[in-house]
């Protein structure tokens, strides 16, 4: 556990000792603060709702976790600085949960500074905290899982380009393929439902916390990792 929150730390400090923490963090902030005044949906019959906030921000980050998990491994390959880590007593398990941790730690930073909007809206009308933080929790288990497959994709690849768009497709496609699979049928969209990102987020940020939904996320978190340890540990065998 220790090595896992050294590196954690490591990693955490690392977003900031560069401009790209601060770049994502400034365009994900106005980019949701344009999207969601512009709306103007906030009050809704004289209560005061996050709802828009709350279907917004999974959208825009499929965009911005990629950008951040992209460089979590492929950087340290394209360096060279990965061999000289595995020469260190680190596992391999050790390292990937250790470069995960550091990114959730910077995706708690990102949602903490957006808690001004509920703060905002409060003073427009009566704010039913029950669904703000029901959003809150479904935004962190989307946004671990959108990071543990973003860092499994930067574990295939030296290129952190190529990672990029790879994790942005594959969190794109696991959280709308039922959207997607189901212009052919209403049935067949309804099926997949229950497999699908934005069914079980939308349950949760209406303030039910489903253990299906947290269960769903977690597992697609603990499959990430568990491949892209297993992709970093064959290394070794070529």
């Amino acid at each position: 556990m220790g090595n896992i929150w050294a590196i954690g730390k490591r990693e955490f400090a690392s977003f900031f000792n560069s401009p790209i923490a601060y770049f994502a963090i400034t365009v994900f902030l106005f980019a949701m603060g344009a999207l969601f005044f512009w709306q103007r949906e906030f009050i809704e019959n004289g209560q005061a709702t996050l709802r828009p906030f709350f279907e917004l921000a999974p959208w825009l980050f499929i965009g911005l976790l990629p950008a951040i998990s992209m460089r979590l491994v492929s950087e340290e390959k394209r360096t060279g600085s990965l061999e000289m880590l595995i020469t260190m007593p680190v596992r391999d398990s050790e390292l990937v949960l250790g470069k995960l941790l550091g990114a959730v730690l910077f995706l708690v930073v990102t949602l903490l500074l957006t808690t001004a909007y509920p703060l905002t809206i409060r003073a427009f009308g009566s704010l039913d905290m029950g669904p703000v933080i029901g959003g809150y929790i479904g935004l962190l288990l989307v946004g671990i899982a959108f990071l543990s497959v973003g860092l499994m994709a930067s574990v295939w690849t030296k290129n952190q380009i190529v990672a990029f768009l790879l994790a942005a497709f594959l969190c794109g496609f696991l959280y709308s393929f039922d959207m997607l699979l189901g212009v052919f049928s209403q049935g067949l969209r309804d099926a997949l439902a229950s497999f699908s990102m934005r069914d079980h987020f939308e349950t949760i940020a209406k303030g039910v916390l489903d253990s299906r939904g947290i269960v769903y996320y977690l597992s697609i978190t603990v499959f990430s990792v568990i491949i892209g340890t297993y992709s970093l540990e064959s290394r070794r065998w070529t």
